[in-house]
């Protein structure tokens, strides 16, 4: 079976996007007809990465979690105001100015004008949403509180931008730092450390140790910046793309974890982020293994990814939430687990999560504000060391040299 993406319009002449999963494209063809509706185009759906079809949008375009919230937080408002989900998608799709957010809503709107649920519209490009973003819509439609359940995930979808936001900014400052030093360090040992070279081998001074290690750093920057390049792109590369691998993620994981007090910040922004996920799609109305799985998947951690998945497990063979999460005392303290059972007992699991996550995000601005307490000067500390010493490195043998001259 394939899907196909078709564009057609009946015999008022509106123009409709939909779906058909068939066969071959004859058939998707010839269910349009016989539902009165004359084709204008039908694609087979493609995956990314296959080429073609109607998803080989442009590679750089993307949804960032602003598009989304914003997405988000308008439909929620027009449809509390009274308008169908159709009409709603229509002033967002005239609002829309990124090619990519306008065919997600295009495609959105022809799915329902043809009996789909609103989720199904948005299937084929989930990998530009959150895990909790489908979840919560469909939950939303199965419980027919669609208005009430898009307020719930604006509002989740702000305070998790906002937590971001916060881990951003409190390390923009560390990163511009280390940033320059580093420039500042290769411009002393590319440009001002190989015009002294010349210099200090015909004096025949004899070079402290200090120089003869920068030296010996020049020469190898400089002797081939074509090999700089790569190095410089092989770096790039190890931390923008190898992190995103499993691999990765597991590397980079054991580095943060052996880390003092960035573990803990990390472990905080997990917690937080499987606290408020887990809560806000229980409180939606979907199941606690459905709940568990999609929360795993929007921590962005795969320490807490692998015990959630096995914690499901337990799960599904009757262990309350409570005791299949105590497993890993590691991951998830104490207090969670006693507010869990709480919650369990009571059934107010969604407002005791909700107030938990509210606590700890405090404890992540407390975590930000010892970490860049820490990192800061320690970074100047460092960084200032390393070009004092290159400084040193060029400044004695100068003193050497004006010394035989007088």
């Amino acid at each position: 079976m394939a899907t196909f993406i078709y564009e057609a319009y009946d015999s008022e002449g509106v123009v409709t996007h939909g779906e058909y999963e068939g066969v071959t494209r004859d058939e998707a063809v010839e269910y349009l007809v016989k539902r009165g509706l004359t084709p204008v185009s039908v694609e087979e759906l493609r995956k990314r990465g296959e080429g073609g079809g109607l998803l080989a949008f442009n590679f750089f375009e993307r949804l960032t979690p602003v598009d989304v919230m914003f997405l988000v937080r308008n439909l929620a408002t027009t449809v509390k105001a009274g308008l169908s989900v159709v009409e709603a998608l229509d002033i967002l799709i005239a609002d829309a100015e990124k090619k990519l957010m306008k065919r997600v809503l295009q495609e959105a709107q022809g799915m329902i004008k043809n009996g789909q649920p609103l989720s199904s519209g948005f299937e084929a490009y989930r990998d530009s949403f959150p895990p909790i973003f489908m979840g919560m819509l469909r939950a939303g439609e199965l419980s027919g509180q669609l208005d009430k359940t898009l307020a719930e995930l604006g509002r989740y979808l702000s305070k998790e931008y906002a937590l971001r936001s916060k881990v951003k900014s409190a390390l923009t400052y560390p990163v511009i730092l280390l940033i320059a030093s580093s420039g500042v360090m290769a411009l002393l040992l590319v440009f001002v450390l190989p015009r002294l070279t010349a210099s200090f081998a015909s004096s025949g001074v004899e070079l402290p140790f200090i120089t003869k290690i920068f030296l010996g750093l020049s020469k190898m920057l400089t002797w081939s910046f074509t090999l700089d390049f790569a190095v410089l792109a092989g770096i790039i590369w190890f931390f923008v793309y190898f992190r995103t691998t499993n691999i990765g993620k597991k590397f980079f994981t054991k580095i943060i974890a052996h880390t003092p007090v960035a573990s803990e910040l990390v472990k905080k922004v997990a917690l937080v982020r499987f606290a408020r996920t887990f809560g806000n799609l229980i409180g939606s109305g979907i199941s606690a293994i459905e709940a568990l799985e999609l929360s795993s998947k929007s921590i962005g951690n795969m320490t807490y990814e692998l015990a959630i998945k096995n914690a499901i497990s337990a799960v599904e063979n009757g262990s309350p939430i409570s005791e299949a999460l105590g497993k890993y005392p590691d991951l998830f303290p104490r207090l969670l687990i006693s507010l869990i059972i709480v919650g369990e007992r009571t059934g107010s699991l969604h407002e005791i999560l909700g107030t938990f996550a509210d606590f700890y995000e405090e404890e992540v601005d407390n975590t930000l504000k010892d970490l860049t307490s820490i990192l800061e000067p320690s970074l100047l500390l460092i960084m200032g060391l390393l070009v004092g010493a290159i400084a040193v490195s060029i400044i004695l043998p100068i003193y050497q040299l004006v010394g035989n001259f007088v």
